[in-house]
């Protein structure tokens, strides 16, 4: 008898940690880190650092740098009206490859009547923070003697950041 109510101790203990071991995925996301984004570029996770620079005449400048051997740089430029979602222009969206982060390889533009989205969906004036989410459909530009045939997508893209002025 003594057996039994062990066996049934274990049993139970081994469920209740089994239960509360479990993932449970509700479909939320894991909170980013101050100044990260995270995105699929072409089905592919892209995640790095983020800038948010707010210019003199309220124009925003969203940097977004990749890390590690992918430190393609994506550069999108709003009239900052707070929360919200912008659509952006041919000429407020761009993406460029490096090499070794410096020595631009390729570069991506929207094109016409392609727009994509750029949505600021907090911010909080008092300590300037920003999240909000973007996605994008950009078009190789040629560069002297090189083709690139490809479009580039990037999707899912969610960051948050603080916000710094530039006079």
């Amino acid at each position: 008898m003594l057996r039994f109510r062990f066996s049934l101790s274990y049993l139970f203990l081994f469920t209740l940690l089994s239960i509360l071991g479990c993932s449970s995925d509700d479909g939320s996301d894991i909170p980013l880190a101050e100044n990260t984004f995270e995105a699929q570029k072409d089905d592919v996770l892209w995640e790095g650092s983020t800038e948010l620079q707010l210019m003199e005449n309220d124009t925003l400048v969203f940097l977004a740098i990749g890390e590690g051997l992918d430190n393609g740089v994506l550069m999108i430029k709003v009239k900052f009206e707070g929360e919200g979602s912008y659509t952006l222009a041919k000429e407020n969206g761009l993406y460029y490859d490096t090499l070794g982060g410096d020595a631009i390889v390729a570069q991506y533009t929207l094109q016409e009547p392609e727009t994509a989205i750029f949505v600021v969906e907090s911010y909080d004036q008092s300590s300037e923070t920003l999240t909000g989410s973007f996605e994008l459909e950009l078009f190789p530009e040629a560069q002297i003697n090189k083709s690139i045939e490809y479009m580039l997508r990037i999707t899912e893209g969610r960051f948050k950041g603080t916000l710094t002025e530039v006079p």
